[in-house]
Formats: C-alpha cells, sequence, structure tokens
C-alpha cells in the first residue's frame, strides 16, 4: 500500500487544470481516488449555496461542511489504500481544516496559478454548458486562494502540458508538504 498516508491537495481558480491534473497525478498511484469539490457541492441539491453565493453565511457553512465531507471521504479512502487527492479552490481557512480533520496523514497542496487571460481563454475554450465565465467570481477566487501564497507548491503551468505538471509536482514533492 504505497503512499496510503498522502493526501493530495491540488488548489486553483476554474480553468487553472486542477481536475486535469488530479486525474493525472492519481494516475501515477498504484491506488488513487479524486474527490471533486463541484462535485460533492452539487450533490445538495435544495438549499444550494455557491462559494460566494448569497447568503453568506450559508455559503460559509456550506464550504466548511464541503470541506469535511472531502477529508472524511479522504480518510475512507487512505483506510481502503487509497491515495485521495482533492481538486478544490483552497483558501487558508480551508486549508486549517484539511490539516486539523487530516492529522495522521500527511497533506500536500499544489496550487495551480496560470495568469488570468490564459484561465479566461481556457475557459472560453470549454463546451458552453462547462464555461465558468464569470469575471467578477474569477477576480474573488484569486483573492481567495492568494491567502496561501507560498504555502506548498505554487506555479503557473500555463506553457506546460498536464503529464509535464504532474512531473514538476512530483519532482517538487518536497516543496508541496503543508503537515
Amino acid at each position: 500500500m504505497e503512499n496510503a498516508q498522502e493526501v493530495w491537495i491540488i488548489s486553483g481558480v476554474p480553468a487553472a487544470g486542477k481536475t486535469n491534473t488530479s486525474k493525472a497525478l492519481a494516475r501515477t498511484f498504484d491506488r488513487a481516488a479524486v474527490i471533486n469539490r463541484d462535485e460533492l457541492q452539487a450533490q445538495i441539491i435544495s438549499g444550494n449555496v455557491w462559494p460566494d453565493g448569497r447568503p453568506a453565511p450559508e455559503a460559509d457553512l456550506q464550504i466548511d461542511l464541503n470541506v469535511r465531507n472531502q477529508c472524511a471521504l479522504a480518510n475512507s479512502y487512505l483506510l481502503h489504500g487509497f491515495v485521495p487527492i482533492c481538486d478544490d479552490v483552497v483558501s487558508k481557512q480551508q486549508l486549517d481544516i484539511y490539516r486539523s480533520v487530516l492529522n495522521t496523514s500527511a497533506v500536500y497542496l499544489v496550487t495551480l496559478h496560470p495568469p488570468y487571460p490564459v484561465v479566461r481563454q481556457r475557459d472560453a475554450d470549454r463546451p458552453e454548458g462547462d464555461r465558468f465565465g464569470n469575471p467578477v467570481r474569477w477576480h474573488l477566487l484569486y483573492r481567495y486562494i492568494e491567502t496561501l501564497n507560498g504555502v506548498g507548491l505554487w506555479f503557473d503551468n500555463s506553457n506546460m502540458t498536464v503529464q509535464q505538471s504532474v512531473e514538476y509536482i512530483l519532482d517538487n514533492k518536497t516543496k508541496c508538504l503543508v503537515s
């Protein structure tokens, strides 16, 4: 059960490449699972409030709930010998929850940080129903992740393939360790 006590968090704004990178990173382990924040949020059918939604107290509560659900899934995967990889937009407050709840595991944080024009173009290239498309929300999410500026591994992946990004992450694994 190689790496069975590692939890990876791949963070970045929408269209930074989190999902593709998370899946490709998962393929480098014998047993791994990707836990996607947006998919967990979408499980709330009635009363769903996205992170920047209103009312703000409910959005904050659901952010906390989502992170704790990711941690519960991560612990379950760890228990059964899988490396969990959380695909999320992570702030300092959220990382503190990950560290607290996953305190018996090594937690690795990677923040994909391509420039804003790159993510806008990547988003425009997505199928219409998959686009994020909201410049105001993007800027809010950039501020959100920047509460962790310098924590874990940060890099601009705009001129890298997904495979090159994964190789860069694994080559810099010690820089990713946050607990």
